[in-house]
Parts: C-alpha cells; sequence; structure tokens
C-alpha cells in the first residue's frame, strides 16, 4: 500500500533521514519508534510531502507520490495527524473540522463529521469553541478528527500521545485500535514504545536517521536490545 525505498532527506547539510525503506500493508498499523532527533517526524513530513527525498521513491498505491504536492498526497488517501496537534487555535471545533474536509467535493462531508463526532464526543461538546482554549487531550482528539475528515486510506499519526495524562493516553490508543479495525491503515511515529509495539503489526527502529530494526509489535517487545534502549529495561 505504502512503499517507502531508500529515501535520503536532508535539512540543508544535515543528513536526516539515510536510506530509509518502510513498507506498509492494507490494514496494518505500522510503528515508527526511537528517540529523538531520530528521524520520525522527518519521515512523516516527507511522506506528506512536506520535505522532499533528495534520492529514493516512495509510492502509494502504485502512485509515485515523490514530486507529488502535499494537497495532492491527501486527496491521494493520507492524512496526516501532525505532532503539537497544529490545530487552528483562533478557529472553532467545528471550522477546524471543515478545514480537514477541504479537499473535498462529495456529499458525504456532513455525514464524516457526524461520524468523529460520535467517535469524539467531547467535540460535540465543544463545537462551537474556539479550540485554543480547549485541554491537551481535547486539541489531540481535534487534530486525529480534523485528518479523518479528509477520508484517508492511511493515517499518518505522529506522537499521538505526547503530553497526555496516563488515562487520555489509553484513551488515543483505543480509538487508534477502533480506527484501524473499522479499516483505516495506520502509520503511527510514538516515543512511548511500550504502548506502540502492543497494538503495531509491525515496527521499525529508527535510530540517527537510520532504520537499525523491523519485525512484529511483540517481537520487538521482546528484543533484548529493544528492551533496554527503548522500554526502560
Amino acid at each position: 500500500m505504502l512503499d517507502i525505498r531508500n529515501i535520503n532527506v536532508y535539512y540543508g547539510a544535515i543528513h536526516a533521514l539515510e536510506d530509509v525503506t518502510v513498507k506498509v500493508e492494507p490494514g496494518e498499523i505500522v510503528a515508527i519508534i526511537g528517540s529523538n532527533g531520530a528521524g520520525k517526524s522527518t519521515l512523516l513530513r516527507t511522506i506528506s510531502g512536506l520535505l522532499r527525498p533528495r534520492t529514493g521513491t516512495m509510492s502509494f498505491k502504485g502512485k509515485d507520490l515523490t514530486t507529488m504536492a502535499p494537497h495532492d498526497i491527501v486527496r491521494a488517501g493520507i492524512s496526516h495527524s501532525p505532532e503539537g496537534r497544529r490545530i487552528f487555535t483562533n478557529m472553532s471545533v467545528h471550522e477546524n473540522l471543515q478545514l480537514g474536509a477541504f479537499i473535498r467535493k462529495d456529499a458525504g462531508v456532513a455525514d464524516d463529521m457526524e461520524h468523529v463526532l460520535k467517535r469524539f464526543p467531547r467535540l460535540r461538546e465543544r463545537f462551537k469553541q474556539n479550540s485554543g482554549t480547549m485541554s491537551g487531550g481535547e486539541q489531540q482528539m481535534l487534530a486525529i478528527g480534523r485528518a479523518l475528515m479528509a477520508r484517508p486510506e492511511i493515517l499518518l499519526l505522529d506522537e499521538p500521545s505526547l503530553g497526555l495524562a496516563p488515562n487520555l493516553v489509553t484513551e488515543i490508543f483505543n480509538i487508534v485500535l477502533d480506527l484501524n479495525k473499522e479499516g483505516t491503515t495506520i502509520l503511527l511515529v510514538e516515543q512511548n514504545a511500550n504502548r506502540a509495539l502492543e497494538i503495531a503489526h509491525r515496527a521499525y527502529v529508527l535510530e540517527t536517521g537510520k532504520i537499525v530494526l523491523s519485525d512484529t509489535g511483540k517481537s520487538l517487545l521482546a528484543n533484548p536490545k529493544v528492551k533496554e534502549a527503548y522500554l526502560g529495561g
């Protein structure tokens, strides 16, 4: 479904991603774990077209993404919920969700918004509220809901649990599982490696811009090197 092959991405002279290869099959949850600065967010930003690989190829369902504009990548079926939520804080919940469907011309937008509001009841309660006044957890739900409004086939989630209380972390991961069960393929970047590997079908370990390990989520949970480096023992 998503085929990233040997991409090299630079920030000026800094080699941020080096020969990175990642594949995502339909219906999977694939996790990318690694320490701060490993290149996890850079990978998602590159898939979204916000950064360009200097070399290598990226394709989605056979379509070449390498030089495709970000809005065309969304149209192709890839939606990105970025690190730090990046909601429009001076706009209401309703307006943020509308912007998530900006590229769509079909008649199903209202039904999809209702589906998002059923999934996130707190967004319905805050529907007309300025989104900048909401809690961190509510803003994260809005960021995911906004991404879903594009009706993606694959959802890129960047650090969805960052800065949230433990009970909200559990809620967010349950939402990720529910979305996947309903048919959305997910590429998940997450510093909470334990939780990410628990729900992932497969996972990659990224270190200083390079993929150093890949396996099933369960196998990486049991891997001594992964335990020592990322799982607290």
